[in-house]
């Protein structure tokens, strides 16, 4: 089995999306491949390469669907009062179709079915890799401004290595790479059967066809 942590921008903003694949070996995540800049095209590829191993499960930190007439969807204040009742920003819980994240709400839409359609050894989960860090930590400050400070970046990364992640040292330096990271630690912790999700939304529907977790 394969995890893929992915790190979702907009169709337009290759730049930001990153998406890392691991494998699990006795207890721990040992990553096998990281893609910077990664196009549909270059994920889809990833997980080609990875399905030749065996199953593949992908968390995207992205909505994977949309409100019907708009607003939240039931999971974004679900997660947003979890997140506030543990002391992390619950405002960037974004409703999926405000202006500044439409385009990626599209492209996760777009990406999660392509991907659905390339065999059914694929799962897709959407993660949020803020919270699947800032609620396992003691201290939620270093979560709350890894984003903006190098210092805290630094601190994440090592509390990562420390929760079972090996492998990334070329990931240390953008907040992109550490996020493709959080997403695939939200992963393991859904699938693992002996590790538990922080938080999961397990509630699906035609219309929101995805488990979320952190």
């Amino acid at each position: 089995m394969i995890i893929i942590g992915i790190d979702l921008s907009g169709p337009a903003n290759h730049k930001d999306t990153v998406a890392s694949a691991f494998y699990i070996k006795n207890d721990q995540l040992f990553l096998k491949r990281s893609v910077e800049g990664a196009s549909d095209l270059d994920i889809l590829n990833l997980v080609e390469e990875c399905l030749a191993e065996g199953k593949v499960i992908l968390g995207i930190d992205a909505p994977l669907s949309y409100q019907d007439g708009g607003g939240d969807r039931p999971q974004d204040k679900a997660l947003r009062k979890v997140m506030k009742e543990g002391g992390l920003n619950g405002s960037s819980i974004m409703t999926p179709t405000m202006t500044r994240m439409v385009y990626i709400t599209l492209r996760g839409i777009q990406l999660s079915r392509m991907l659905q359609n390339l065999s059914q050894h694929v799962k897709i989960v959407e993660v949020h890799p803020g919270a699947a860090i800032g609620l396992r930590m003691t201290d939620p400050f270093p979560a709350l401004h890894y984003k903006k400070d190098d210092d805290m970046r630094a601190e994440v990364y090592g509390w990562l290595i420390g929760q079972g992640l090996h492998g990334t040292d070329t990931l240390a330096d953008t907040t992109h790479a550490i996020d493709s990271c959080g997403a695939a630690l939200a992963v393991w912790h859904y699938i693992a059967s002996d590790k538990q999700p922080v938080w999961v939304h397990e509630n699906t529907s035609a219309a929101h066809p995805f488990v979320m977790c952190c």
